[in-house]
C-alpha cells in the first residue's frame, strides 16, 4: 500500500522574520500624496545643498522612510517645514511621504 502524499498547508511554515522597520517616522498624523501639498513660492527658490540632499536620500534607502515627517498646515496643506525631505521622497519617487499638521 502507497503512502498517501500529504499536501503542503499554506501558510504553515515558519520562516524565521528580520525585525521589520517602522514604515512613518515617529510623530506622523497622516500621509499625503504630493497633489494635495502646496510648496509655497519661497521655498521652491532654495538652494539645497547637494551633500546634504545625498545623506537624506541614502538614509531613506537604507531604512525604507523618511527620518522625520513633513509640517504641513491641516487647512490649507501648504507645506511649513521638511523642503529637503519633501525634494529626496520626490527624487526617489515615493507616492505619499508622512505629514505633521501645524495648526
Amino acid at each position: 500500500m502507497s503512502e498517501a502524499k500529504k499536501a503542503p498547508v499554506p501558510g504553515k511554515k515558519v520562516v524565521p522574520q528580520k525585525k521589520q522597520l517602522p514604515t512613518q517616522p515617529k510623530g506622523t498624523q497622516d500621509v499625503l500624496g504630493f497633489d494635495k501639498i502646496v510648496v509655497p513660492e519661497e521655498l521652491l527658490k532654495i538652494q539645497l545643498t547637494p551633500e546634504k540632499m545625498q545623506k537624506v536620500i541614502e538614509f531613506v534607502k537604507r531604512t525604507g522612510y523618511l527620518y522625520e515627517p513633513l509640517t504641513t498646515d491641516k487647512e490649507s496643506k501648504v507645506l511649513k517645514g521638511g523642503y529637503r525631505r519633501y525634494v529626496v521622497a520626490k527624487i526617489i519617487k515615493t507616492d505619499q511621504v508622512p505629514v505633521v499638521y501645524e495648526y
